[in-house]
């Protein structure tokens, strides 16, 4: 019944949540549990107090809860207190980590960080055993994975009761899919590893679907006319975003070269920065337009779109950052996660160098 619970919450009521607005991101545990004192009502701290450790992630949105300062920060990668934990080795457990420190705060408890996280970390280690397997084993995290689309369907009949299922029944197939896209969509893909990879995410990608998202529409499309006894037609449900990434692509390929058809060799193009600045005051000269990095294009490549430049300009003594890995991820085939290099590294081009570079970085004036 709890997990009946958090679903129908999930399905029906997110678009009526008063969420939280906290926008400050903490550093660490101790910063977050005082962000969380100011932030959280006097009715949620006493929940909080009450409630077992096991239980308090429930208390937060997506995962039947109505409060949400605690999934805007951990919803951001390598950041704030996310990125302090994950070195921790805690990421999949970080929001009963962080409601559990709280927990301690509130009942006057000393924070014993090392305990706290000491058995989410052997969780963790243990689900990194289970990745090697993702792709075949009926289990990942606790959560059982459907193995075909008619299993999905055993499983949310298994999820909700008879009146939740009536109302669903009630909506249109596009007011359904609609509204459960950010609840139950999120958690099906999350909890049934369609992003990460499980034996259900293999079983579409073995149909030609390959994004996590159109698994989730197709879920739900066919389960909505499953209720209401509609055949599936499951074959021009997977034609149809097939068709979609190609047209896609398509577009997306003639919109390039449209763009691309701009760049000239010998004319001045002006830097973008996308990859960051060399330093505050190469970024304060592009604010005000003091200064801006220029470069001339020596050659073009027409079959990737990129452009050959010698830098004019580059508004600082280090040069223009071409690139910059902090923000990147690569992916690890022992855990099948994308994962942060360990190591951050930036280049610098000066004034007077050329090389390559994909021509969004360069604005034609």
């Amino acid at each position: 019944m709890r997990l009946l619970r958090i679903i129908s919450a999930l399905v029906f009521l997110t678009s009526t949540l008063c969420l939280g607005q906290t926008s400050e991101l903490p550093k660490n545990l101790s910063q977050a549990v005082l962000f969380l004192n100011n932030d959280a009502s006097d009715s949620l701290k006493s929940v909080i107090k009450k409630i077992p450790e096991s239980e308090l992630k429930k208390l937060s949105y997506p995962w039947g809860g109505d409060y949400k300062t605690v999934y805007n920060w951990t919803n951001q990668p390598y950041k704030g207190v996310t990125k302090y934990l994950g070195k921790k080795g805690v990421l999949a457990h970080q929001e009963t980590v962080i409601l559990a420190a709280f927990k301690h705060f509130l009942l006057g408890e000393k924070l014993n960080e090392a305990a706290l996280l000491k058995p989410y970390q052997k969780i963790e280690q243990q689900w990194a055993k289970e990745d090697k397997v993702r792709f075949v084993t009926d289990s990942l995290r606790g959560v059982y994975i459907p193995k075909d689309l008619e299993d999905c369907f055993n499983q949310i009949n298994s999820f909700w009761s008879d009146s939740i299922k009536l109302k669903v029944k009630q909506l249109t197939e596009e007011e359904f899919t609609g509204r459960v896209h950010h609840g139950f969509g999120t958690w099906m893909r999350n909890n049934w590893q369609l992003w990460a990879g499980s034996r259900l995410s293999k079983y579409f990608n073995e149909k030609g679907i390959q994004h996590p998202d159109d698994m989730s529409g197709i879920i739900l499309d066919s389960y909505h006319r499953t209720l209401n006894n509609k055949p599936l037609k499951l074959d021009e449900q997977i034609v149809y975003y097939i068709n979609y990434w190609e047209k896609a692509k398509k577009e997306e390929l003639e919109s390039k070269r449209v763009d691309f058809a701009e760049y000239v060799i010998g004319d001045t193009v002006a830097f973008l920065y996308r990859q960051g600045y060399s330093s505050k005051g190469q970024e304060d000269k592009y604010d005000d337009d003091s200064c801006i990095a220029t470069g001339r294009i020596i050659g073009l490549n027409t079959k990737d779109f990129f452009v050959h430049i010698k830098l004019l300009q580059s508004c600082d003594k280090k040069g223009i950052v071409y690139y910059d890995n902090e923000d990147s991820r690569v992916y690890n085939k022992k855990t099948g996660k994308l994962e942060k290099p360990k190591k951050r590294k930036i280049l610098y081009m000066r004034t007077g160098q050329e090389r390559w570079f994909d021509y969004a970085d360069w604005e034609v004036d």
